[in-house]
């Protein structure tokens, strides 16, 4: 199709309302979704309120979203939304019915989500299908389309279970660790297991992936070096951020609230593909997140132009990060642990700092600050997901023993048959069979109980 037949179809699928505003026209912006054309209509009365279409160049539906005239003055019954959202997917794709087979209901808020896959051997292929959320009133909100995949070959002669079972339980191990469950509101000390980051071939005639463990967790990093130079540090200034700057954005994020500023004026949109629209929201702004009930900082990142090249050494930017985390963290010291910089693509100077406590590490508990050597300034930070000194909350002398951790642990693993896309094969739409490890994610050290899946 051409683009004005897309664009026609698109404003279709969607029943855009005549007063909404295109904001993204886009075609084969993307390589990989090459021939595609992506659009998003919104309500210039309420921005938060869009619709998007995404269409293959034959005109074929793989994404639709719409927050636009939602009603929830009734409630249908699930079996009449199935029938509904399946009769949408099989007016854009008709053979539907023939190529997949029902996998999950989701109850998602005011929503109800269904997914439907292709299967081999009665298992799903991942990114086949496609799944599709219906308000209980009957209205399609998203949908998305994944397709057929592609090949996936059958093992000849299968590897026996317990083996792989053994290659497993030989292999890992338990280690203490900090770690926030279920969204409380304080971590707790537990035993996580460390396993070799793959699944197990199926086919006896596929090679066994290396069985070195490598996770990040596990890092234990240096202590933190003392500050060379102990001076006020104003944090937002080391950001980048300027008198002249306004704030020309605020949005709401629950527990924290993000914020934009922005120095000069938005320059104009080019046109309206996808790539104009970031670069016009983004030019010359700094964004940042804060945490409500605190209001320290939470994560910044920052779009200024650069005004000067190649005026700071790697050592002048590690520093600036250190003067920047004992800003906010003025006890760091205590916990945090440095870990080797690296250098981005970009040339800029990526520092991690990693949490721990009492010798024990929080599971993803980093500090991320990177340094922009061609100013001197913050380019981007992003702080751990909990305030470091919450662990000084904490019991950090277990009660369950690594012994009986273990034992829990191994009670309950297993692995299970499952497809998964085999990338060495050139593309994600072929798939190899895999064993999947099945386990607790941790055992908690101070009660002596497991955590099932």
């Amino acid at each position: 199709m051409v683009n004005k037949q897309l664009k026609k179809k698109a404003q279709e699928i969607g029943n855009v309302p005549p007063h909404y505003e295109l904001e993204i026209e886009d075609y084969a912006q993307k390589q990989k979704k090459k021939g595609h054309a992506y659009f998003i209509w919104k309500d210039p009365e309420d921005p938060e309120k869009q619709i998007i279409v995404e269409l293959a160049s034959d005109g074929a539906l793989l994404t639709f979203s719409t927050a636009a005239g939602l009603e929830q003055d009734k409630k249908l019954p699930d079996a009449e939304l199935k029938l509904t959202a399946l009769q949408f997917a099989a007016a854009h794709h008709p053979a539907t019915f023939m190529k997949f087979h029902f996998q999950a209901k989701e109850e998602r808020g005011h929503h109800i989500r269904f997914v439907y896959t292709k299967k081999q051997l009665g298992l799903s292929l991942p990114n086949s299908g496609f799944l599709i959320d219906i308000t209980r009133s009957g209205q399609i909100v998203h949908f998305l389309y994944y397709g057929e995949g592609n090949k996936a070959d059958i093992p000849k002669e299968f590897v026996e279970k317990e083996k792989v079972i053994s290659h497993y339980v030989n292999t890992m191990s338990l280690r203490l660790m900090y770690d926030v469950i279920d969204d409380e509101q304080l971590p707790r000390l537990v035993y996580e297991p460390i396993l070799p980051g793959y699944n197990y071939p199926a086919d006896v005639d596929e090679i066994v992936p290396d069985q070195h463990i490598s996770d990040e967790r596990t890092e234990n990093g240096a202590p933190l070096p003392p500050l060379e130079k102990k001076e006020e540090t104003d944090i937002y200034e080391m950001l980048g951020l300027t008198s002249d700057m306004k704030k020309v954005g605020e949005r709401d994020f629950g527990d924290e609230l993000g914020s934009t500023w922005r120095k000069g004026t938005a320059p104009e949109r080019k046109d309206l593909s996808i790539g104009s629209y970031f670069a016009t929201r983004n030019k010359n702004t700094i964004k940042m997140k804060t945490d409500k009930k605190t209001g320290k900082l939470k994560a910044a990142i920052s779009f200024m132009d650069n005004q000067v090249s190649g005026q700071y050494s790697t050592e002048e930017c590690q520093e600036t990060a250190l003067q920047f985390l004992y800003a906010l963290y003025p006890r760091a010291d205590e916990f945090f642990r440095v870990n080797p910089i690296r250098i981005d693509e970009r040339g800029r100077v990526r520092n991690h700092f990693s949490v721990w406590y009492k010798g024990i590490p929080l599971r993803f508990g980093a500090a991320r600050i990177i340094v922009n050597p061609e100013t001197g300034k913050i380019d981007a930070f992003m702080a751990p997901d909990i305030d470091p000194e919450l662990l000084e909350t904490i019991n950090h002398k277990p009660d369950v023993s690594a012994d009986e951790a273990r034992e829990a642990f191994l009670s309950a693993f297993d692995v299970r048959l499952e497809w998964q896309p085999d990338f060495s094969a050139g593309s994600h739409q072929h798939y190899k069979l895999v064993y999947k490890p099945i386990y607790p994610p941790y055992i908690d050290a101070h009660k002596r109980k497991k955590k099932r899946l």
